[in-house]
């Protein structure tokens, strides 16, 4: 039985894995001993990661909308009605009514030429795609916030640490091999601290677990960073200037703030300063939500307080939920950046693209996927779902169904597919070849052990099979003729080939950017009172703040979970309730007279709906949680809005009441 190797397709660790081949069939999945991130270990949906290729629900064939139902058809007329349909919206109103959605699964090679095509066939730079917004996140791809995101850290980077934060962050549910190298540091001895709304699994080998209020998150740190330099004075001209702006954080100040009391936050703050090697662990806990950018610019200013500040060393190490969205940033699908974060608007980048690419780049930035669904007419969606990744689904699914055209290149059934007009077959990690680059910036192959099934075909091939049915022929003979083509354009991937990818595993993407003093300006009184005002604000009627947990249930509403029968039921997707859950604490509940399991009514300013109340002690009093995979279900209490400055779609935090039914 023959073993090829390949790279997990669920979270962005990039696990290496062996898939068993038996004919033509993939029977099974086994972990690589000698994996530096795996390490002979896998997670539940590492071991089953095979199943994709065998689940009754792939499509195996395109399907073309007649008299509202999908059905059976040839790749020919398929594929001549995708161009056709979206060449005629471009035609008709320009290259700003259609757009264009890449993946945070697909390969680089599919991505790029997916960006490709969206820029030299359709002429438009509204490319992107729904996970961008849970990067670091999709707003941190604006130019005067790269600092915060380059240079990373490594998940190989936890082994040198000599404290771990996490920060609004539970591996446990969805990095688990993050978390068995966090549960085997503090073992150890590595000092663990956990700052969360609901204390984690890995919570009790914590030395200190702290609960901010919902919304309080940039308080906490300017108060820990004021504490830090109590018991650490400042040395430097970098650590001077940050001590004199939180100069006015007491311990005693942050707790009325954030209700984290006085005493623990200075007892994490001498643990911090005690670290010469902190490492901060984050995913979209606390990327996703109103004021991410000053709580990433306050965490950065860790990097200076140690010792090294003279040459401060990165302190993140940011988690994505998925395979390949490091990659897909990577790759240029993003509205205002070709591969390697290179800006469309600069000229000499156009000229350069352009000369390579044998068409003019269209220079105005693009709509982002968010603000794209409600402003373009025609739509072309690889392995994307924004009803299922976007915080208002229903906003999502509305805007699609309104769409003159949508096509859809996917693998299984999504909430996306159901508005298509066409869907085209694609392949599984373990039907094609190419590339993935995990959360730290690791490159790494996925190789093919079998045919995809039916008729389906390899996205790369689709992508070139519509740009020459659209007018750009683009001859390429395999991935690896792609990814070459991606190297000589892509200074941070220069130096890559299939060839070099070959001995090891993978190669680390070298990042030169320097560390850029913090400036938290986020302290001045203007920006602390728009900080103040979007604070959740609870009252006699409205006692508690809701929030969401991004690490509960969280792939519940992943359509690869869902189409797989091992990992529904391992993972609960196949338990999804008819009422949300919220979690609530003991105390909580006694106060409203609650039991474990009972149905509530769940209110806010905005609206109200049934719910089912679980006591849990992991919740701090005063706060109720709510998993997102259950955001559609409770948009009357919580509606999403946009973000100050990038417009992302968040999920602010409310005030809410809880009472029996």
């Amino acid at each position: 039985m023959p073993y090829v190797t390949t790279t997990c397709p669920f979270c962005g660790c990039g696990c290496g894995l062996y898939l068993e081949v038996q004919g033509q069939r993939v029977v099974g999945a086994v972990p690589s001993l000698d994996h530096p991130v795996s390490q002979g270990r896998l997670c539940v949906k590492g071991w089953h990661a095979h199943e994709l290729s065998a689940t009754p629900q792939r499509f195996r064939t395109p399907l073309v909308r007649r008299n509202g139902e999908l059905r059976d058809a040839s790749w020919e007329e398929a594929l001549d009605l995708v161009a056709s349909r979206l060449g005629e919206i471009r035609a008709a109103r320009g290259p700003g009514a259609v757009g264009v959605l890449g993946s945070a699964r697909g390969t680089n090679e599919e991505n790029y030429l997916l960006a490709k095509l969206a820029r030299c066939c359709l002429g438009t730079n509204n490319i992107d795609f729904a996970d961008r917004l849970e990067a670091l996140p999709g707003l941190f791809d604006l130019p005067q916030h790269r600092h915060l995101t380059t240079p990373s850290l490594t998940v190989a980077d936890l082994e040198g640490a000599d404290l771990i934060l996490l920060w609004q962050s539970d591996p446990s549910h969805e990095h688990p091999a993050v978390a068995a190298r966090v549960m085997r540091a503090a073992e150890e001895g590595v000092t663990l601290l956990e700052v969360s709304t609901r204390r984690g699994q890995l919570g009790s080998l914590a030395q200190c677990h702290l609960s901010p209020r919902p919304g309080t998150d940039v308080y906490l740190v300017y108060g820990l960073l004021r504490c830090v330099f109590a018991h650490r004075p400042p040395s430097t001209p970098v650590t001077e200037a940050l001590a004199e702006d939180v100069s006015d954080r007491s311990a005693e100040r942050t707790e009325a703030v954030t209700g984290v009391s006085a005493e623990l936050v200075d007892k994490a703050a001498e643990l911090i300063s005690r670290a010469q090697r902190p490492v901060i662990v984050c995913t979209r806990g606390v990327t996703s939500w109103q004021y991410s950018t000053e709580l990433l610019n306050a965490l950065s200013a860790l990097s200076w307080v140690n010792d090294g500040a003279l040459q401060p060393r990165p302190v993140i190490l940011w988690l994505s939920r998925y395979c390949n969205l490091q990659g897909a940033r990577d790759m240029g699908v993003v509205p205002y950046f070709v591969t390697g974060y290179q800006p469309v608007a600069d000229e000499g980048t156009r000229a350069r693209f352009s000369r390579a690419w044998g068409r003019e780049l269209p220079a105005e930035a693009g709509l982002a996927a968010w603000d794209m669904l409600e402003q373009v007419r025609g739509m072309l969606v690889m392995g994307d779902d924004p009803v299922g990744r976007l915080p208002d689904p229903g906003r999502a699914r509305r805007a699609l169904r309104k769409l003159d055209f949508l096509a859809v290149i996917d693998i299984l059934p999504t909430a996306t597919t159901e508005a298509a007009h066409v869907v085209l077959p694609g392949a599984s990690f373990a039907e094609k070849d190419g590339t993935f680059t995990s959360a730290d910036r690791i490159v790494q192959q996925v190789r093919q052990a079998a045919s995809p099934p039916g008729a389906a075909r390899a996205e790369w091939k689709i992508v070139c099979e519509l740009s020459s049915r659209l007018g750009y022929p683009m001859s390429y003979h395999s991935p690896g003729m792609v990814l070459d083509e991606i190297a000589a354009l892509t200074p941070i991937y220069k130096g890559l080939s299939f060839a070099a990818l070959e001995a090891g595993w993978g190669s680390h993407l070298s990042l030169t950017t320097e560390i850029a003093p913090p400036d938290l300006n986020g302290v001045d009184e203007e920006t602390e009172s728009v900080l103040h005002r979007a604070l959740p604000a609870p009252d006699a009627e409205f006692p508690l703040v809701m929030t969401v947990d991004y690490s509960l249930q969280a792939w519940v509403d992943d359509p690869m979970v869902e189409g797989t029968v091992t990992l529904r039921r391992e993972l609960g997707a196949d338990r999804v309730p008819a009422w949300p859950v919220i979690q609530i604490s003991a105390a909580d509940a006694a106060d409203s007279q609650l039991s474990d399991g009972q149905r509530v009514r769940l209110r806010s300013r905005t609206g109200e709906v049934q719910a089912v109340a679980r006591l849990s002690g992991g919740v701090s009093p005063g706060i109720v949680v709510v998993p997102f995979a259950m955001r559609e279900m409770v948009a009357q209490v919580m509606p999403s809005a946009p973000h100050p400055e990038s417009g992302v779609p968040i999920l602010p935090p409310c005030a809410v009441s809880v009472r029996k039914v």
